[in-house]
C-alpha cells in the first residue's frame, strides 16, 4: 500500500517516466536483454559442456530442441500477438523467460537442460519476437531502418553478455550465477512493459477470430515473397547466430584457449558486430539494403574460408574482427523487407517465420552431428552457405518477389 502523502509525488512522477522511457525504447531493452541472454548462453556452452558432461550431439540437440519447440508452439502466440491479447503474450512470456533462465541456473546435467531449452525459445518468442513485431507497427514505411536500430540494441547486448560471464569466470565464480542474474533482469523487465499503454491504432487491438487469423495466415505461408525472405534469413543465420554460438567452443577446442578467454573472443566478435551495426544504421539511409547485404556477403565467404584456412590465434582473431564488421544489414534488411511484404500483419508475418523453425532445429542439430563425426573445424565449413546463398539469391529490385 503506498502512503496517502507518497501517492500525488508517485502520480506526478509516472507522466515523467513515460517521457523518459517511451514504449520503443522498452522494446530496444527487451532486444538488448535478449542478446545479453543469447550470447551467455553461448559463451557458457564450453563450462556447460564440461562441468555437466555434453557432448557435441547432446549441444546439437540442445539447439535444436529449441528451434523445434518453437516451431510447434510460436505460430499460435504469434498469431494471437495480432489480436488485443499481445501485451498479455510479451508479459507472459517475459515471466516464462525469466523462469528457463532459473531452471538452467539449476540444472544438474542434460534432461533438465534440454528442458529449459525446450520452453526457453517459444517463450523468448513471445517476449521478444512480438517486442520487435510491434516496434515495427510504430514505424510503418521505415521497417529495415527501425530493424537497424533493434539490430544495434541487439548488438549492443551481445558486447556485455559475454564480459559479463568472463568476470563471472575470472572472479571464481559458478556460471550458474550469470543465467541467474539473467533471470532476474526478464522480471524486472516484465514490470517495466506492464506500466506501459499499447497505442490504440495498432493491430494489437483487433478481437481475436479463429477463422481470419487462419486464413491471413494461409495467405501469408503462400506468399512467395514473403517464403523468400524466410529462407535468405535462415541461410544468413548460418554465420550470424550459429557462428556466434560455435565461436567460443571453436577456440576452446580447435585454437586451445581456456574457457575465459574464449568468453572474451565471443567479446570481442560481439563488439565487431556492433561495429558494423553501427555503419548499418548510416549506410541504410543511403545505400539501398539489398545492394548493401549482397555486396558484404560476398566479401564476407572470402574472408570467412580464409579464416578457417589460416592457422594461429592472431590471425583468427583479426579475421573474426573484420568479419564480426562486414555482415552489414544482414539481420536488419532481410527481416525489415519480410515486414513490409505485409503490413499490418506483423504477428502473422512472425507465425509463418516460427514455421521454418523446424528446419532451423534440423540444421542445429545436424551441425552438432557433424562435428560430433567430421571434428568441430570440419564441420564449421558448412556455415560457408549462408553468404554464399544472400550473395547469389538476394533479389535485385523491390518488384521481384519470387
Amino acid at each position: 500500500m503506498v502512503p496517502h502523502k507518497l501517492k500525488p509525488k508517485l502520480d506526478a512522477l509516472r507522466p515523467r517516466l513515460h517521457v523518459a522511457l517511451p514504449l520503443a525504447t522498452v522494446l530496444l531493452l527487451i532486444e538488448f536483454f535478449d542478446e545479453v541472454a543469447f550470447t551467455i548462453e553461448g559463451a557458457a556452452l564450453p563450462v556447460l559442456r564440461s562441468d555437466l558432461a555434453l557432448s557435441y550431439t547432446q549441444i546439437g540437440l540442445l539447439l535444436g530442441a529449441a528451434a523445434v519447440s518453437a516451431g510447434l508452439i510460436e505460430p499460435f502466440i504469434m498469431l494471437l500477438g495480432d489480436t488485443r491479447w499481445r501485451q498479455a503474450l510479451i508479459l507472459g512470456g517475459g515471466l516464462a523467460v525469466g523462469g528457463t533462465f532459473g531452471g538452467i541456473a539449476i540444472a544438474w546435467g542434460f534432461p533438465p537442460l534440454l528442458v529449459a531449452f525446450a520452453l526457453g525459445s517459444p517463450a523468448s518468442g513471445a517476449f521478444v519476437t512480438l517486442s520487435q513485431a510491434t516496434l515495427m507497427d510504430l514505424n510503418p514505411g521505415r521497417q529495415p531502418q527501425a530493424m537497424a536500430r533493434w539490430s544495434l540494441a541487439g548488438s549492443l547486448g551481445s558486447l556485455v553478455g559475454p564480459l559479463m560471464l568472463a568476470a563471472v569466470l575470472f572472479v571464481g565464480a559458478s556460471w550458474r550465477w550469470a543465467f541467474a542474474a539473467i533471470a532476474v533482469a526478464a522480471l524486472l523487465l516484465v514490470v517495466l512493459l506492464g506500466s506501459r499503454r499499447f497505442p490504440t491504432d495498432m493491430p494489437n487491438h483487433r478481437h481475436a477470430n479463429a477463422a481470419s487469423l487462419l486464413k491471413g495466415l494461409w495467405h501469408a505461408v503462400t506468399d512467395p515473397a514473403l517464403l523468400r525472405w524466410f529462407v535468405l534469413l535462415e541461410l544468413s543465420d548460418m554465420l550470424l547466430d550459429r557462428f556466434s554460438m560455435y565461436v567460443p567452443l571453436y577456440f576452446t577446442d580447435v585454437v586451445g584457449v581456456s574457457a575465459a578467454q574464449a568468453s572474451l573472443v565471443a567479446a570481442l566478435l560481439m563488439l565487431s558486430g556492433l561495429a558494423g551495426d553501427f555503419l548499418t544504421v548510416r549506410m541504410l539511409e543511403r545505400i539501398p539494403g539489398r545492394s548493401l547485404v549482397r555486396i558484404s556477403a560476398a566479401l564476407v565467404t572470402g574472408l570467412y574460408a580464409l579464416w578457417l584456412w589460416l592457422p594461429g590465434l592472431t590471425a583468427k582473431l583479426i579475421l573474426l574482427v573484420v568479419i564480426g564488421v562486414g555482415r552489414l544489414g544482414w539481420y536488419a534488411v532481410l527481416q525489415g523487407e519480410a515486414y513490409a511484404t505485409r503490413p499490418g500483419s506483423s504477428g502473422t508475418v512472425m507465425a509463418v517465420n516460427a514455421l521454418s523453425a523446424f528446419a532451423a532445429g534440423a540444421v542445429s542439430a545436424g551441425l552438432g552431428y557433424a562435428a560430433q563425426h567430421l571434428g568441430l573445424g570440419g564441420a564449421m565449413w558448412l556455415l560457408i552457405i549462408g553468404p554464399l546463398a544472400l550473395t547469389l539469391l538476394i533479389p535485385t529490385s523491390r518488384t521481384v518477389i519470387a
